[in-house]
């Protein structure tokens, strides 16, 4: 692994955290992905690519003669853009493996995840993942369907966003079936919040530098705000629909009128967010129009977690929401 490429650095928490194979990476691109919320469309877009190729750049050396092909976990992995950023780093075409999950239940310590959806044709030995982590459900399902069909023996996690315990979920996976797992995550490896989706640089679990939590505290008025938000990703995939979702984040945390949640738009209804509602469900917000919501007063930390409905169950190419 090149330590230094430059323009982003590269440290080991193995030490610091128990977990084998945990690095945290560092550079401009993952800071302005990970304290720019109002960050969307192709700014987003274009931010996530770039800080893709950092990635790559540190494991470029060990890339070389590997039978390396992406597992791509739809939909959220899209927005990594993994194949440009090798295509442009490492000069190789990055064949693709699809597959798609589905939540059913999620809680701050674990998550319940179906597959719903694979095509696992470009086979490949060395996987390589975008994705954020927050549980490790979602990889560890994806890697466990992938591997009844194709031998694993390397697998390079690239994460802008992942949570220290999910990490050691992930880790104890690959070590139970003698899978290699490099993981790289973006500035933290962060805490996981009771309601199984916020990834909070103020988290007293998140590893990081202590300037991060600074600045994360006076950004969110020293309050635990996700920095990638309940559906990491739709910044670019669905951007109406983070927006809507930052203004019920707002409402949670009493930030409506925050410079850092400048792009919130309250929706007209919370039937269209239903896919995120265990992130603030016991504190869900009275959203205009929607006299079914009520606004439960308490902390964030006291959320419960919900479970999926019905037809988010069903849902075919609908992955974990967010964070995973």
């Amino acid at each position: 692994m090149i330590g230094d490429t430059g323009s982003s650095v590269v440290e080991s928490i193995s030490s610091r955290t128990g977990v084998r194979g945990l690095h945290l990476v560092h550079n401009s691109h993952l800071e302005t992905l990970l304290f720019d919320r109002n960050l969307t469309e192709l700014p987003f877009r274009r931010a996530c690519l770039a800080s893709s190729r950092e990635f790559v750049r540190h494991i470029r050396d060990e890339l070389d003669g590997a039978d390396l092909a992406e597992l791509t976990i739809l939909s959220k992995g899209l927005v990594y853009q993994l194949a440009e950023a090798v295509a442009l780093e490492a000069g190789r075409n990055l064949p693709a493996n699809l597959v798609s999950t589905s939540r059913v239940a999620v809680a701050s310590d674990d998550v319940t995840v179906d597959v719903s959806y694979a095509r696992f044709d470009a086979g490949g030995s060395t996987l390589l993942i975008g994705d954020t982590v927050a549980s490790g459900a979602t990889i560890v399902a994806a890697l466990s369907e992938y591997q009844r069909f194709h031998p694993v023996r390397q697998v390079y996690l690239l994460s802008y966003a992942g949570a220290v315990n999910g990490a050691a979920r992930i880790a104890d996976y690959c070590a139970a079936n003698g899978i290699d797992c490099t993981m790289l995550f973006g500035l933290a490896a962060f805490g996981l919040a009771d309601n199984g989706f916020d990834l909070s640089f103020l988290h007293p679990a998140t590893v990081t530098w202590d300037a991060y939590r600074e600045r994360a505290r006076r950004q969110f008025a020293g309050k635990p705000v996700s920095a990638v938000g309940w559906d990491f990703g739709s910044q670019a995939l669905a951007p109406d629909k983070y927006r809507q979702l930052c203004w019920v984040e707002a409402d949670v945390w009493g930030l409506h009128g925050s410079p850092a949640l400048a792009v919130a738009r309250a929706p007209e209804s919370l039937d269209a967010l239903a896919h995120e509602a265990p992130a603030y469900a016991g504190k869900g917000p009275q959203a205009p129009g929607n006299d079914a919501s009520r606004m439960v007063q308490g902390p964030p930390s006291q959320v419960t977690p919900g479970t999926a409905s019905g037809g988010d169950r069903a849902a075919v190419g609908v992955d974990d929401p967010g964070v995973r």
